[in-house]
């Protein structure tokens, strides 16, 4: 019996376009190194052509390029059959959020804001390569779950786009350590989600940002959910991108979960004159008569994020003020 020689790994391909030369000479240099076969275009003219003769592994684009711009490029990849599935990656010196979240109201896969280390880009990209064998492989665990697996594979926003895109009805359950959570689809549209207390929007935006978690899609028994989420899937998810990036510049800024916020003794005063958002109302209301920041996050029906802004806010404005953490027990909100 004769062993036959190993045939060598098939090296992953990618599709880098730019119309700096630069750039593309630094991605190819690297990546060529890093043992993959890449092919470089300066406009989309060329990308398109070489497109035709081979489907690449993953697809990286610049966005403002002259003649024909790279969402234009992006809309065409994906009618394609052949890589309408195919990993894309923008690359863009614009920094606004607007910019971002057009990418990934599209369906970009990820989005690099130039100047960028190219050692970055690659480890996105094999988290990217990751993430679609992980979808590709996930067939439970011999349970009834249509779907399983874990948020560190496939984030949370990536597997509700991908449902929403095919159309399903069922439940995502979420387990994070001792927490549980779920969001309700039906014909590809989130209609409610339930986390702890917490339920709609503000549950769902909350464990947007469960990066520990695992995840089982299932199918539902019995009549649908009651509709808690109005919105187009596209647009919610959109709306808890902003909420996550609101959480993480203020929720670092709130005092202690147990540190309790009190209305200031001239808080009268200071308010006079001053326009109020929906939720420092709904603030100052619970603030009377004392209340944790945990307890605050957790009874307010509004955004953690928009909460821990007007918590700050208020703070600031000295309309409110925080006291000594006091021995009663509260519920702690984890993030």
């Amino acid at each position: 019996m004769t062993n036959e020689p190993e045939r060598p790994a098939r090296r992953r391909r990618l599709l880098a376009v730019d119309d700096s030369r630069l750039i593309l000479r630094v991605i190819s240099e690297y990546f060529v190194s890093q043992g993959w076969q890449v092919t470089t275009a300066e406009n989309v003219a060329m990308a398109r052509g070489a497109l035709v003769g081979m489907t690449p592994d993953v697809i990286v684009s610049d966005i403002l390029m002259p003649e024909i711009d790279g969402w234009t490029f992006f809309e065409d990849v994906r009618k394609r059959r052949e890589t309408s599935s195919v990993p894309f990656v923008f690359l863009t010196v614009e920094r606004e959020l607007p910019q971002r979240l057009r990418g990934l109201h599209l369906g970009a896969d990820d989005y690099v804001t130039k100047p960028f280390a190219v050692e970055e880009l690659h480890a996105r990209i094999e988290r990217l390569l990751e993430r679609s064998a992980a979808l590709k492989s996930a067939r439970g665990d011999g349970s009834e779950a249509l779907l399983a697996g874990s948020v560190e594979h496939l984030a949370i926003s990536d597997l509700l786009q991908i449902l929403a895109l095919n159309g399903k009805d069922g439940t995502v359950r979420l387990l994070r350590q001792e927490e549980e959570g779920r969001i309700e689809f039906v014909g590809g549209r989130i209609v409610d989600a339930q986390a702890g207390s917490a339920h709609g929007t503000k549950a769902l935006f909350r464990m947007l940002g469960w990066a520990d978690a695992t995840f089982r899609v299932m199918a539902r028994e019995g009549d649908g959910p009651q509709a808690t989420i109005a919105a187009a899937t596209a647009t919610v998810l959109m709306e808890g991108l902003v909420s996550l990036d609101e959480w993480a510049r203020w929720g670092a800024l709130l005092p202690g979960p147990q540190v309790r916020i009190e209305l200031a003794d001239d808080a009268r005063t200071r308010l006079q004159g001053q326009a109020l958002r929906p939720v420092e109302f709904d603030l100052l209301a619970r603030s009377k008569r004392g209340i944790t920041v945990a307890r605050a996050l957790e009874d307010s029906p509004h955004p953690d994020g928009q909460i821990a802004e007007a918590i700050c806010t208020l703070l600031a404005r000295g309309v409110v003020r925080s006291v000594p953490e006091r021995s009663e027990a509260e519920t702690t909100v984890r993030r």
